[in-house]
């Protein structure tokens, strides 16, 4: 069954791309909206038949005009979800980079035309991700919507689902949408014990120093006669035991991270555990640089200089095609 089924949906999916390409921008018109009665609408629709079926035989007018007035409610429900999603227009603005497991956040504009109205709308790209909409009182709307990050690199969301059960929910009108928005799906950072640093020179002191502590680095177990003020109390509240926090320094501000320094891992390990340490030194003043196998980042610091590392660890050993972008 397998075998047959998804076949169909591939061509069924081919055929609906064909219908609506890939866009900054999309409208939904008529030969991109799909109607079909929801199952409480088979339901209906299979008890307006018992119905006619009873009517004729006890050739009762009641029961026939109460029928074929419902069945007036029925296509008139067609009609009204059919325009609930016509001129319903969809642009995307902007990605939220991620990092491999968590939700990545895209920000859509969702507009109607000047004499619309669009009520009970649901648009997302997957189960559970779903965000409800009414544009009644205004003319657009900005919403968020998340889309699950699998895997690293960039993330463009296949078709995005619009669909809608307004008025009476036995009709179901929805559409698809391919908007051209992607982010970056950033390593999942995973710590390790010790830091991946590049052997030190003599003109870059990069080793660790506990004498200079500066900076947090975790916790360690309790010593006798270390000072309170070190003691970890949160995680003693917790019934964790005794613990000290441990702080460290460098004993200059010049750091490397060399993927070198994770000899025996694999590569999606070497990465992640890359990216839990330029998370951690981002939190810093050091000046950090990155080394890979065919990438090297400069020493630098601040905001810019980190989204510039992790788009690095991100898009590492992905074929060039995909490292552009749009």
């Amino acid at each position: 069954m397998q075998a047959i089924k998804q076949p169909i949906q591939n061509g069924f999916r081919r055929w609906i791309e064909r219908r609506s390409p890939r866009a900054d921008e999309v409208l939904l018109r008529h030969k991109t909206i799909y109607v079909l009665p929801t199952r409480q609408g088979v339901g209906f629709m299979v008890m307006l038949l018992l119905l006619w079926v009873l009517g004729t035989n006890y050739q009762n007018n009641l029961i026939l005009g109460l029928v074929f007035l419902l069945i007036g409610l029925v296509f008139v429900s067609v009609v009204h979800a059919f325009r609930n999603l016509s001129g319903l227009r969809l642009k995307g603005l902007r990605g939220t980079p991620a990092f491999v497991g968590d939700l990545a956040e895209f920000e859509l504009l969702i507009s109607r035309a000047p004499s619309a109205r669009h009520e009970s709308i649901s648009l997302g790209w997957e189960e559970g991700l779903f965000c409800e909409l009414d544009l009644i009182d205004h003319s657009e709307a900005r919403v968020t919507l998340s889309h699950r990050a699998r895997r690293r690199g960039w993330l463009r969301p296949e078709r995005l689902l619009i669909e809608s059960h307004f008025p009476l929910g036995l009709i179901r009108a929805w559409s698809w949408a391919y908007l051209d928005v992607q982010t970056l799906v950033y390593p999942k950072p995973c710590s390790s014990k010790e830091i991946p640093l590049a052997h030190m020179t003599t003109d870059s002191g990069e080793r660790l120093s506990r004498e200079n502590q500066e900076e947090f680095q975790g916790f360690r177990a309790y010593q006798e006669g270390a000072p309170l003020t070190h003691v970890a109390w949160k995680l003693y509240a917790r019934g964790a035991g005794m613990h000290l926090k441990e702080y460290m320094g460098f004993q200059s501000e010049q750091v490397w991270l060399d993927w070198h320094r994770l000899a025996g891992l694999d590569q999606e390990s070497r990465l992640s555990q890359l990216c839990y340490w330029v998370l951690e030194f981002g939190k810093t003043t050091a000046e950090y640089g990155l080394r890979l196998p065919s990438v090297v980042v400069p020493l630098g610091r601040g905001a810019d200089h980190q989204r510039r590392v992790l788009k690095e660890l991100a898009l590492y050993g992905i074929d060039s095609d995909e490292r552009s972008g749009w």
